[in-house]
C-alpha cells in the first residue's frame, strides 16, 4: 500500500466514521493515539481495539477475515 492509496483509504473512512483521520494519524505520529482513541470512541470499542491493537495474533486473524478484507477493499476504491 503506497501513500496515494494510504489517503484515500483515509478519507473513505473519516466519511464513513465521521472522525478525522488526518488527526488519528498525526496523534498515531505523535504517541498519542490512545488519547485520541479514548476521546473519540465509546469505552467497548476502545477496550475491544486495544485488546486487537495489542495482541499481534488477534490483529492478524481479524485482518485476514472476509469481513475485513472486504472493508479494506470497499476503503480502497471509495465505497
Amino acid at each position: 500500500m503506497n501513500n496515494n492509496d494510504l489517503n484515500k483509504m483515509m478519507k473513505n473512512a473519516q466519511q464513513k466514521t465521521g472522525i478525522d483521520m488526518q488527526k488519528m494519524k498525526q496523534a498515531a505520529d505523535n504517541g498519542k493515539l490512545d488519547d485520541f482513541i479514548n476521546k473519540n470512541l465509546s469505552s467497548d470499542a476502545t477496550k475491544q481495539l486495544k485488546n486487537v491493537l495489542s495482541n499481534k495474533e488477534a490483529a492478524e486473524k481479524l485482518l485476514s477475515t472476509p469481513q475485513a478484507k472486504e472493508l479494506m477493499k470497499k476503503l480502497m476504491e471509495g465505497k
